[in-house]
């Protein structure tokens, strides 16, 4: 009797120490978001969000929920153990950032702080550690020059607490941190290990630089990580992706970096940022794709398999994985490709929108 009482102990002890929202959790198949976005002249003019699932080969389109009645588009942040985290851009600063849980239709507002800012104007993440927290951070000139008279910036971050519902300034995080320009937030966002990576462009009136900037959650630091270099004179670049990485059985950021020659063949290669010498990082490349002679974009890497997707189809190495509905959007496109997990955990002081997705479609 005593051993079934210390059992029934345990067993609550272990219920108490478990955090609020993962109570209602309730783990199923894994599966992919595939977020394809049109713009002309650099801005995003539509979207089409789709949910993957490779096991029972169908393709469904979901539709984002509106939270307010501004027709500005949006940018999925990123996905973290059922939720979506979006930036809608909109002028009500208590609708800019919103948490989404596609499985139960649930929406929660984070309410903005000033200055009020936007991709690409700042960086934004979304994490988990024991609660969900989302970061930003955002470049600003410093008054003083420094001691060439040339300008100096500097970054704020800040970190919300989806359990406290407030902002916290992240104090320190750019100590070894230097800019020579404004942050601009260019490309998509990935987590490995609770370290943040983007692609930005440090811009001011003299140069403009493209690299990666990762934000340690543990430690609070953020820091900048240069390109691999390109060492074909022929080539140019024409797309970047940051993608997780599976490399000798640890988990790594890569990147893929996609060129172009003057005959408009193309070629994918597939980075990696590792410890392989002495615990010294560095990029190592891992993979080349090609060469291509049609229009191809990656969208990211699945089981560490290089994805790219044309106008009608997504596909590898290995074959076509999904065909994509037609439309008659004549614009340049791109992809992002996020991993989902479907999960019932309520959001707390949420909102319950309808929305209707459309029937499926069939992969190959």
């Amino acid at each position: 009797m005593k051993s079934l009482q210390n059992r029934f102990k345990a067993l609550i002890q272990k219920v108490v120490e478990v955090p609020k929202h993962f109570l209602f959790s309730t783990k199923t198949k894994q599966l992919l978001i595939l977020d394809r976005f049109y713009f002309n002249n650099n801005n995003v003019c539509g979207h089409h969000l789709f949910l993957l699932d490779l096991k029972t080969k169908q393709l469904k389109e979901l539709h984002i929920p509106r939270v307010t009645n501004s027709d500005m588009g949006y940018k999925i942040i990123a996905s973290c153990n059922g939720l979506l985290c979006i930036s809608h851009y909109s002028l009500d600063q208590e609708s800019t950032i919103f948490l989404w849980n596609p499985t139960s239709k649930q929406t929660k507002r984070i309410i903005q702080q000033p200055p009020l800012l936007l991709p690409p104007n700042c960086l934004i993440g979304f994490y988990e550690s024991n609660d969900f927290y989302v970061v930003r951070f955002h470049s600003f000139e410093v008054t003083k020059s420094d001691s060439l008279g040339k300008k100096a910036y500097a970054i704020r971050g800040e970190k919300y607490s989806l359990s406290k519902g407030l902002w916290r300034e992240i104090k320190g995080c750019d100590q070894n941190l230097i800019l020579k320009g404004h942050l601009f937030w260019t490309e998509n966002t990935v987590t490995v290990k609770e370290t943040l990576f983007w692609i930005a462009m440090e811009v001011n009136e003299k140069i403009s630089h493209e690299m990666i900037i990762s934000f340690d959650s543990c430690n609070n630091v953020i820091s900048k990580i240069e390109m691999p270099i390109n060492s074909s004179k022929d080539c140019v670049e024409v797309y970047k992706k940051l993608v997780m990485y599976n490399h000798k059985g640890d988990s790594c950021v890569g990147l893929i970096i996609c060129l172009e020659s003057k005959n408009m063949e193309q070629w994918l290669y597939l980075w990696v940022l590792c410890n392989e010498y002495e615990g010294v990082e560095c990029w190592i490349k891992v993979q080349t794709i090609g060469m291509f002679s049609t229009l191809q974009r990656p969208i990211g890497v699945w089981k560490n398999e290089v994805l790219m997707a044309t106008k009608k189809r997504i596909h590898s190495i290995r074959g076509t994985v999904a065909l994509l509905p037609e439309d008659d959007i004549c614009a340049e496109f791109s992809y992002n490709l996020l991993s989902y997990e479907e999960r019932y955990f309520p959001l707390h002081d949420a909102e319950e929108i309808d929305y209707f997705e459309s029937g499926g479609f069939m992969f190959i």
